[in-house]
């Protein structure tokens, strides 16, 4: 039997050395950029290569009614469109500024859903929704097109070759750079790009208060509040799983409930406590500090968009969104900025290079409420703005290893609304009942409530019985 297993042990060897000589032999072939690690991390994105443009320019669109198309056909002899492809424009469409017919339209992109009028020169889209508004490049007023239609934005372009923005960007390209766009134009920005957004605000303003939602009422649960509070305690301040806080529930308080009841019981909990959370008046200052950072819903990576009051230490945004997007940065704000009585005119941002924060700003500043971003980039100062601001950036990478700490036993959760769930609780438990070093080993908020309270299980509960007051006056 040593026999065999000395000769398996020996046979295995050298089949490992065989193994790594070919992979020594291909590794001259391979380029090591070109070999893709799979792992658990996102994507790490270069976001210097991404910006944000300047407002365009918004004038009232003026219909030609003082001469017909018609009249327009005969003074300037215009013929219809020869199309050389052979298509013609199928759809019932016809010019909204002088009313030619889709015989005069160009078909600029080929798939029916933009044109330009040979009669006018005018351009439009069959999604403009009828606006009574045209968009114009601020450096040369030239008309904007549209060139994607999104969701939650449309992406205008301007198509102007003679654009001093455009030129401007074209000479100062580098040599690899005038290469890198010859083959792929897609990868380099050089026209003037703007977004107009169709986001639903009275749905964000619904989203933002109803994304939580409690599995049971808590009212009517078998347990005591204290066992309750004590669910949370564990749960929350000692970061143990819904297994581990029933298994110590049972082993040191002899409390018998299932691992399933403590999730039931936290979620509920969550709902609760969710409006004290939003709309406690915060007595924020004017420095926010905002990152996202990644757990795992299912196996899947999922975001956390902190904001977070680098002076004081008050999460205002926690929300977990199933992508990196625009609209989830765009909620993320919308979470921090109405926590503001009057938006101070001095209120600035810190974050990273992530372009969708710009995004953020030029929405919000679009619904009047303006905000000044300042990126971090890299790691190292580069800039004057990373040079002074770095210090709120890694407030909140420091607040981010706080949450991966209490969050790690956990090991990912089951949904999104479980994961929704747990970072209402952990925020309250930030800035109700965590005590901060850099604030003399204060909470970044001090209730009244809880300073005659000494344990944390009944500070838990005092905080479910503030969550049902503000339920009821913000409901």
């Amino acid at each position: 039997m040593f026999k065999i297993i000395s000769f398996i042990i020996t046979f295995l060897n050298r089949i490992n050395k065989f193994i790594w000589k070919i992979i020594i032999f291909l590794s001259q072939f391979i380029k090591v950029d070109e070999i893709n690690h799979l792992d658990d991390k996102p994507e790490d994105v270069k976001y210097r290569l991404f910006n944000v443009d300047d407002p365009a320019l918004i004038e009232p669109f003026v219909k030609m009614e003082h001469k017909d198309y018609k009249q327009l056909i005969k003074d300037n002899n215009i013929k219809p469109i020869k199309r050389r492809n052979g298509k013609s424009i199928s759809i019932d469409v016809k010019c909204p500024c002088c009313g030619a017919p889709k015989e005069y339209l160009y078909d600029n992109t080929g798939k029916q859903n933009q044109f330009e009028c040979k009669v006018c020169s005018y351009l439009f889209s069959i999604h403009s929704k009828g606006d009574d508004v045209v968009l114009k490049c601020p450096h040369c007023r030239y008309l904007l097109t549209l060139t994607h239609h999104r969701d939650d934005f449309d992406v205008y372009r301007c198509p102007n070759n003679n654009c001093p923005f455009y030129l401007k960007n074209k000479s100062s390209l580098k040599a690899h750079d005038k290469k890198l766009y010859q083959e792929h134009p897609e990868k380099i920005k050089l026209r003037y790009i703007y977004r107009k957004f169709n986001i639903d605000f009275p749905a964000l303003q619904k989203d933002y208060r109803d994304f939580i939602h409690s599995p049971i009422d808590l009212s009517k649960a078998y347990s005591s509040q204290y066992i309750i509070g004590l669910c949370l305690t564990y749960h929350v301040n000692y970061g143990l799983s819904y297994r581990q806080t029933a298994s110590i529930l049972r082993d040191i308080h002899e409390v018998y409930i299932s691992y399933k009841t403590v999730e039931n019981y936290c979620k509920a909990a969550s709902s609760i406590v969710h409006p004290l959370l939003e709309f406690y008046p915060y007595d924020l200052s004017d420095t926010i500090a905002a990152d996202e950072t990644y757990i795992k819903v299912l196996g899947k990576t999922n975001y956390i968009f902190f904001w977070f009051d680098a002076n004081k230490k008050i999460v205002t945004s926690y929300r977990v969104f199933d992508k990196r997007d625009s609209l989830s940065s765009i909620k993320a704000a919308y979470s921090t900025l109405v926590k503001y009585d009057t938006l101070p005119e001095s209120l600035k941002v810190i974050s990273d290079g992530n372009p969708i924060y710009n995004v953020a700003v030029q929405y919000w500043t679009q619904n009047g409420l303006p905000f000044k971003l300042y990126q971090v980039i890299g790691l190292t100062n580069q800039d004057n703005i990373s040079k002074e601001y770095r210090s709120q950036k890694q407030i909140i990478e420091r607040f981010n290893r706080t949450l991966k700490y209490h969050y790690r036993p956990k090991g990912g959760f089951t949904s999104l609304d479980n994961a929704n769930s747990y970072m209402v609780l952990f925020s309250t438990y930030n800035n109700f009942l965590r005590p901060n070093k850099a604030l003399d080993w204060n909470t970044p908020v001090q209730l009244d409530e809880l300073k005659s309270i000494s344990n944390m299980p009944n500070k838990w509960i005092e905080l479910l019985n503030l969550g049902y007051k503000y339920s009821n006056i913000y409901c």
